[in-house]
């Protein structure tokens, strides 16, 4: 098989944004299952920055019909921090997220019943009558937005529609759920905080070598042309029987031993976009788009970990 021939630029590798079935979406998507499976009305995806919660939700999601095996709504917005949070601001900004076209003067009342309609016409289409609503950097909602939030519920629920919340951010949601118990916020943690999903980086061999192995043997470019990631980039090596997971240990012990010289002490979760630049850097600089090397050393991944800055930001993690 001939190597797709792509202009410049243009392989996924070179632009990003692509997403990988490592083993925590993998678990990210049973979370997912149980909750609707179950009927739970909400559930807190927290992890520590950067390690990739938000294109792991998308992808889990997007995989959430074919498992019920019927149409499933899913909604998304992303909160937003305001010095004095209004309910037109945050009705405003899901309406946007969900690009509704509403008129950009509007009251309060009018653009939630509008994110109400949406909701209801979207939950009567799904034999669950449910819709399931997804708002990321959540740690900056407060107990007004819970309120608003609260008030959509019970006008879903009325209509036999149910609402399902997942809330994604950092672990501060924790914080936040902490304050609420203190507060006796029942209603707010029983609608929105019972379950918890902490989402993690990478942090043992076996979750490297799958993630190499997904670079070898599930992603390809252009698509259904049977061309891996690895392969486009180091073809003669790949027809050879040369596989990115056949370097995990070495690229695993890299990242443990440059921890070590830097003085990081604490356990070690790479960040799923500073390992995703590591392996970029490695195809792309040392593979045909770039010095046409005939397979990666050692040198290679360790001037690739350097370039994809994990070092550094984890030396500000644990400054922070």
């Amino acid at each position: 098989m001939n190597r797709p021939i792509l202009p410049a630029g243009t392989h996924p590798i070179e632009q990003g944004g692509y997403i990988l079935p490592t083993m925590e979406v993998k678990r990210l998507m049973e979370s997912f299952m149980k909750v609707v499976n179950n009927r739970l009305p909400g559930m807190i995806v927290y992890g520590r920055p950067r390690i990739g919660k938000t294109k792991s939700v998308e992808f889990a999601l997007s995989y959430l019909p074919a498992q019920l095996g019927t149409y499933f709504p899913v909604l998304k917005t992303r909160c937003k921090s305001y010095r004095h949070p209004t309910e037109e601001k945050f009705f405003g900004d899901m309406l946007v997220d969900f690009k509704f076209p509403f008129p950009s003067k509007q009251k309060a009342p009018a653009m939630r019943q509008q994110i109400v309609n949406l909701m209801l016409e979207q939950g009567e289409r799904s034999k669950l009558r449910r819709v399931m609503l997804i708002i990321d950097e959540g740690q900056w909602l407060t107990e007004i937005h819970y309120q608003w939030l609260m008030d959509i519920y019970n006008d879903l629920d009325s209509e036999k529609i149910s609402m399902t919340i997942i809330l994604i951010g950092q672990t501060e949601l924790l914080d936040r759920r902490t304050f609420f118990l203190e507060q006796k916020k029942a209603q707010i943690i029983g609608r929105f905080m019972t379950n918890e999903h902490e989402f993690y980086g990478i942090r043992s061999l076996e979750e490297v070598e799958h993630c190499l192995m997904c670079y070898d043997e599930v992603s390809e470019y252009p698509e259904n042309s049977g061309c891996s990631y690895t392969r486009y980039f180091f073809t003669e090596a790949y027809d050879n029987g040369m596989r990115l997971k056949h370097c995990a240990k070495d690229v695993f012990n890299l990242f443990k031993s440059m921890r070590k010289e830097h003085g990081l002490t604490r356990k070690m979760e790479i960040p799923m976009e500073y390992f995703t630049f590591t392996v970029e850097n490695a195809l792309k600089l040392n593979g045909s788009t770039g010095n046409g090397g005939e397979w990666l050393t050692n040198n290679h991944w360790r001037e690739a970990i350097q370039n994809s800055g994990y070092v550094e930001s984890e030396i500000f993690m644990a400054l922070a």
